[in-house]
């Protein structure tokens, strides 16, 4: 069942781990860092740790994740680093993810809109090489997207789009409705209706594409953003050495609306009107950002 779960973790864009990812050494702008309760049936099995940095030097978005269930979770692990350039066209990444005993590893590169994977099930090697289509962008890479998009991050806006999903090295379709503005647990955010890999969920998001929740009804998992590492990582093994080689350091989860909130006492202002949004290209202030993507949007708008 937990298997499942990465189709809808793309907005928060979870995720293992280890020796296979290098440690982080380049100065880079964090542009969001926090810490998930993964839930199933509303029980905690696991957490998630996410990590999107912007690197000004070499104008690339670097997006990286853990994810640690445990036995009513299957006993997962698995992490994501991918890099992308500035426009969101996907350089790279690599995924690993860990099953009881079983580890599956993709290492995967792109280069003038081919898709060139290597993959590592066990003992068993794959390679593979695919074109992509135009416009095709990192699963875990959706919300900066979005608001990087002509139509900018705003309530009644549909989005069609191709992503890749990291966990399989494959593209799909996928949609993603933005519906009307509401306030979550005091801050500003929108309901977000995603469709991935056949899968429906629904995303509640800040207005700078923080994921403050997740849940799937039909598979009954769910995702909540907590403002302390302890409220999410609970009694769960947190591997050190691990997340020090895949994030370079120990992530504190701070850098969210939610830590800001709790730690500065600040009173947040209502939630938006039916008609608020955030405009084309004003989501993310980044030195040197080059032209949005464009996603197509429907002819009825939604």
């Amino acid at each position: 069942m937990v298997l499942k779960t990465k189709a809808i973790l793309i907005a928060v864009a979870a995720v293992l781990v280890t020796a296979f990812v290098q440690p982080a050494v380049a100065k880079t702008d964090v542009l969001f860092e926090g810490y998930s309760k993964l839930l199933s049936g509303g029980v905690h099995i696991g957490y998630i740790v996410n990590r999107y940095e912007y690197d000004s030097k070499k104008k690339q978005f670097i997006s990286t994740s853990f994810l640690k269930t445990n036995e009513f979770g299957g006993n997962l692990t698995e992490s994501v680093k991918a890099y992308s350039t500035d426009n969101l066209k996907p350089i790279s990444y690599q995924y690993t993810t860990l099953v009881g005993k079983e580890t599956k590893i993709i290492d995967a590169k792109f280069e003038k809109n081919k898709l060139n994977a290597t993959v590592k099930t066990g003992a068993r090697v794959e390679r593979i090489s695919k074109d992509i289509p135009e416009g095709t962008f990192l699963s875990s890479m959706l919300a900066y997207t979005m608001l990087r998009s002509p139509q900018g991050f705003k309530s009644d806006t549909k989005y069609e789009f191709k992503a890749i999903a990291e966990e399989d090295a494959a593209v799909y379709d996928g949609i993603a409705y933005v519906k009307e503005p509401e306030t979550f647990n005091g801050l500003k955010a929108f309901k977000v209706i995603n469709e991935f890999k056949k899968v429906k969920f629904v995303s509640t998001v800040s207005e700078k594409g923080e994921v403050f929740a997740t849940k799937s009804p039909a598979q009954s998992i769910a995702t909540e953003l907590v403002t302390q590492p302890s409220q999410a990582t609970a009694n769960f093994p947190v591997p050190a050495s691990t997340l020090k080689a895949l994030f370079g350091d120990i992530p504190n989860g701070q850098k969210n609306e939610f830590s800001e909130k709790a730690k500065s006492g600040v009173v947040i202002p209502p939630a938006a009107t039916k008609q608020d949004g955030v405009p084309a290209g004003q989501g993310i202030q980044l030195k040197g950002q080059s032209a949005p993507v464009e996603i197509e949007k429907s002819k009825d708008g939604k």
